[in-house]
C-alpha cells in the first residue's frame, strides 16, 4: 500500500510507501554460492574433522575494520538488515549442490557433506550495532556465534553487504555535511558497479543523510523517496529548446527544467520571456558558481524568487563546500558518480575474524563448553582476542569515548552498549527499524561526533577508543588508539 505525497521542493514526485521486502529477500536463496570457493572447501573440511566433531566446536567471529579508508575519520554502519535476512534465509538447493559436486576439488568429499548442505539452516546467534551507528577502527560491527561450519560459510556475503553499504553511507554523510544539510539526492545508479550495486548504494546513501534517490527500484523495495528531473536528450529531441521546456513544464509543473543543454543563461531568459515560471531549474555543467549566481539574479528580477536551483555534474564534497563558501545560491545538490562509487576511496576493508571458540573437552567429559580466545599476531594483520562489546560514553550531548570490553565484563557506569542481539538460535529476536528511523538515528550519531572528526580533510584522526584493563592484560598486539 502506498501513499502519494506532493512535496514542495521535490524534483517531480515523492512516494512514501510501506516497506515490502519480499521481492529483494526472495532472491537471497540464490546467494548460497555467492561466496569464495575456499569457504565451501573449509566447510567440507570442518564437516569431516574428527577434532571439531568431538569438541562440537562453536566459532565466534567478529567483523571490524583495522583501518578506515583514506581521509575518513569514522564509518557509518549500513547493511545490517540485509545481513540478518541473509543469515536467516541461507540454504542450498539441488542445482547448487550438483554444481559443487561437479568441481574437481570436491571429488573425494563424502556424500554426507552435501546432504548436510541440503539440510542447512543457520542455528546460531548474531549481534550487531544498529544500522547508522558511527564506529571507529577495531570496534566490532557485528559478532556471529554458531557451529563453526555455519559461522564460516557466512563470511564472504556478510563482508560484501556491510563493506559496500557502510562505504556509501559514510561517503553520503560527508557529502551531506559539506552541503550544510541542504538537500542532497543520490543520482549515481548509472555509474554504480552494476544494477544491484545501484539499488544498495541508494539505500546506503539514504542512511547517510541523502533525501532520496533517482533509483526507482530502491524506492519500491526500500520505501526511499524517489526523485527525477529530465535529461539533455529530451531537449535535443525537439526542434528548439523552448518547445521542449514548455512541453515538459506543462506535464510536470513541479519538475526541474534542465537549462544547460546549449547556453544556461540564454535558456533562463527564454523561459522568462515566454512567461514560464518554473518550479525549479537544474544546471549540470559549466562554472556552477557563476551560473547559479547569474541564474538566481535573472529569476529574482523576474519575480521567480521561489524557483529552486539544483546543480549536478561530478560533484564532490570538496566542490560542494567550495561552492557554498563562495556564496552559490544553490538549493539542492544531485550527486552521482562520486557518491555511488565512493570514487575517492572505493573500498572499505572490513574483515571477519575468529576471536574465540567454544569447545567441549573430551578428557573432562563434563558436557560443559570452555571458551578459548583466539588472536592472530602476524605483522600488520593482528586481531584482538575474545568476544567484545562497545561501551559508548556520551556527556553533554557529545561522544566522549568508546570503551572496548570483553563481553562478560561489567560495563562502565552510564555507558551505552552498542552491540545488540538480532538473531538467537536461528530466530530473529530484534525487529528491524524503518529506513526513516535508521536515517534519523544516523543523524543523531553524527551530531555527537567531536568537531575534529567532522572535518573533510583528516590526515590522522585520534579515535576516542580505549581498552578495558582486562583487555590490555591479554596482551593486545597494539592499542587501537
Amino acid at each position: 500500500m502506498s501513499n502519494y505525497i506532493k512535496v514542495k521542493g521535490s524534483a517531480i514526485e515523492l512516494y512514501s510507501m510501506r516497506n515490502n521486502h519480499d521481492d529483494i529477500y526472495g532472491e537471497i536463496k540464490s546467494l548460497a554460492l555467492a561466496t569464495d570457493l575456499y569457504q565451501m572447501i573449509m566447510a567440507a573440511a570442518y564437516y569431516s574433522s574428527s577434532y571439531h566433531r568431538e569438541r562440537k566446536t562453536v566459532g565466534i567471529f567478529e567483523m571490524f575494520v583495522r583501518k578506515l579508508p583514506k581521509n575518513r575519520s569514522f564509518i557509518v554502519v549500513a547493511g545490517v538488515e540485509q545481513v540478518v535476512q541473509y543469515v536467516l534465509n541461507l540454504c542450498y538447493n539441488d542445482n547448487q549442490i550438483s554444481y559443487l559436486r561437479s568441481l574437481e576439488v570436491f571429488k573425494d568429499v563424502n556424500k554426507e557433506f552435501f546432504d548436510y548442505l541440503r539440510r542447512f539452516k543457520f542455528s546460531g546467534s548474531l549481534w550487531s550495532v544498529p544500522e547508522g551507528t558511527v564506529l571507529f577502527p577495531n570496534e566490532p560491527i557485528l559478532r556471529i556465534e554458531a557451529p563453526i561450519i555455519e559461522a564460516q560459510l557466512l563470511e564472504t556475503c556478510v563482508l560484501s553487504i556491510i563493506n559496500f553499504q557502510s562505504l556509501i553511507a559514510t561517503k553520503a554523510a560527508r557529502i551531506v555535511s559539506a552541503a550544510g544539510y541542504k538537500p542532497v539526492i543520490e543520482f549515481g545508479s548509472r555509474r554504480a558497479h552494476g544494477p544491484q550495486a545501484g539499488v544498495l548504494a541508494a539505500r546506503g546513501a539514504f542512511i547517510g543523510g541523502c533525501v532520496g534517490t533517482s533509483n526507482t527500484l530502491a524506492g519500491k523495495d526500500f520505501g526511499i523517496p524517489v526523485f527525477g528531473t529530465m535529461a539533455h536528450s529530451f531537449i535535443l529531441s525537439h526542434e528548439n529548446e523552448l518547445d521542449a521546456l514548455r512541453e515538459f513544464n506543462a506535464m510536470f509543473p513541479t519538475g526541474f527544467l534542465l537549462i544547460d543543454t546549449y547556453d544556461t543563461l540564454k535558456a533562463v531568459k527564454k523561459l522568462l520571456r515566454s512567461e514560464i515560471r518554473p518550479y525549479g531549474v537544474r544546471i549540470d555543467s559549466g562554472d556552477l558558481l557563476t551560473l547559479s549566481i547569474e541564474t538566481r539574479k535573472l529569476l529574482d528580477n523576474a519575480g521567480c524568487k521561489d524557483t529552486k536551483i539544483m546543480v549536478s555534474g561530478d560533484l564532490t564534497e570538496q566542490s560542494i563546500s567550495k561552492l557554498l563558501a563562495n556564496g552559490a545560491p544553490i538549493d539542492c545538490f544531485a550527486v552521482g558518480t562520486e557518491l555511488s562509487t565512493s570514487r575517492d576511496n572505493p573500498t572499505m576493508n572490513g574483515i571477519y575474524k575468529l576471536v574465540a571458540v567454544k569447545v567441549l573437552n573430551p578428557s573432562k567429559n563434563n558436557g560443559k563448553y570452555e571458551i578459548l580466545y583466539k588472536s592472530k599476531t602476524s605483522v600488520d594483520k593482528e586481531t584482538y582476542p575474545g568476544p567484545k562489546q562497545v561501551c559508548r560514553i556520551i556527556e553533554d550531548n557529545a561522544l566522549q569515548k568508546d570503551i572496548l570490553i570483553l563481553e562478560d565484563e561489567k560495563p562502565p557506569d552510564k555507558s551505552i552498549l552498542l552491540l545488540k542481539k538480532y538473531v538467537e538460535e536461528g530466530n530473529k529476536v530484534f525487529e528491524m527499524p524503518t529506513i526513516f528511523a535508521i536515517q534519523e538515528y544516523t543523524s543523531k550519531q553524527l551530531e555527537l561526533l567531536p568537531t575534529a572528526l567532522k572535518s573533510l580533510d583528516v590526515e590522522r584522526a585520534l579515535f576516542p577508543v580505549v581498552l578495558s584493563q582486562r583487555l590490555k592484560s591479554l596482551g593486545y598486539p597494539r592499542d587501537p588508539s
